[in-house]
């Protein structure tokens, strides 16, 4: 064997050592840093205000509606800049986390921007008759509603269950349920929101530090604006009579306070004043063209339906005109 062979022959057994070395660092770094909430990457919203509507609205679940609002309001939208708007009646067209109710296991048909617009993306129960009945007692309701809505937005929001992990314990493991992340944002967390094996049920409805952490990473931190609907918006109003033309209207937004005016066919302005509250539900929008002609918007900013004494029903909508 000449000298040549024995040099390429060393070379490639010292490359080999190299190769096995840089793997086994790569490996017990990944150990000791993984790439650490779990979630579904390519489900994250590109949206930072993203539509909410229920898909049945009955003054009897008022005060139950607002709790799921409320619950997302104290929780993912306090940490992070992502908001929940809308939340109106939903329309055929309505994109966004459509939301059904019903006495079954609540759940979500996927996570994050796989719900974008999917007929109750998103269902939960208010009544507990037959799921967790338990959860009826009026003792309870309110504190299983909300524990219940934080769990699911968080599923909305792209994150999946902590106890599918692969780190997660073996016997936390045996809980495995719905769709498994591709991503580990944060290390296993027990005290998750997304955790079965919290030892607090739904972490008695507040996030842990690492759920915090890992839906910033998402998200982004709380950046405090005056107003997240500060500006102009331009609507359309449409109605249930072939009779009647569609409406314009714009409208300037500062803090609560809405103001404008409507345009219509005949040339007329019709001012209005009304007031949106922080989760982006209009109060008190009304155009009155006549003393018999009253128009009444109710709903989310983005869109809601309408009543019009002269033309019936119909649906209004709002996007940003600047």
């Amino acid at each position: 064997m000449n000298k040549f062979h024995v040099s390429v022959r060393l070379i490639a057994c010292l490359s080999l050592l190299v190769l096995n070395a840089v793997i086994a660092f790569a490996q017990n770094t990944a150990n000791q840093c993984p790439d650490q909430l779990s979630g579904l990457k390519s489900s994250i919203w590109k949206i930072i205000e993203i539509p909410v509507c229920w898909e049945t609205i009955s003054p009897n679940t008022a005060t139950e509606r607002q709790w799921v609002r409320q619950a997302t309001v104290d929780t993912w939208e306090k940490n992070s800049s992502v908001r929940f708007i809308g939340w109106g009646g939903c329309q055929s067209n309505s994109r966004g986390i459509r939301i059904g109710i019903g006495d079954i296991h609540p759940h979500t048909k996927g996570l994050g921007n796989q719900l974008d617009g999917t007929t109750k993306g998103m269902e939960l129960n208010f009544t507990f008759a037959i799921w967790s009945p338990s959860c009826s007692q009026p003792s309870r309701r309110e504190y299983c509603i909300k524990n219940i809505a934080v769990h699911e937005f968080g599923h909305a929001l792209g994150f999946s269950h902590e106890q599918n992990r692969a780190d997660a314990p073996d016997w936390c493991q045996k809980e495995k349920a719905g769709t498994n992340g591709d991503v580990y944002i944060t290390p296993y967390d027990l005290n998750s929101v997304m955790n079965y094996c919290n030892p607090k049920w739904g972490g008695d409805g507040n996030l842990s530090e690492l759920d915090i952490k890992g839906l910033q990473a998402w998200y982004g931190k709380p950046k405090m604006p005056l107003n997240r609907f500060d500006g102009r918006w331009r609507g359309n109003l449409t109605y249930s009579d072939p009779g009647c033309v569609a409406d314009n209207i714009e409208v300037s937004i500062s803090g609560s306070k809405v103001t404008g005016a409507m345009s219509t066919p005949d040339g007329r302005r019709v001012a209005v004043q009304a007031s949106l509250d922080q989760a982006g539900q209009l109060k008190g929008f009304q155009l009155r063209l006549s003393p018999k002609d009253l128009i009444t918007l109710r709903g989310g900013l983005t869109e809601g339906s309408l009543t019009s004494t002269d033309c019936g029903c119909g649906s209004y909508s709002f996007r940003r005109s600047e």
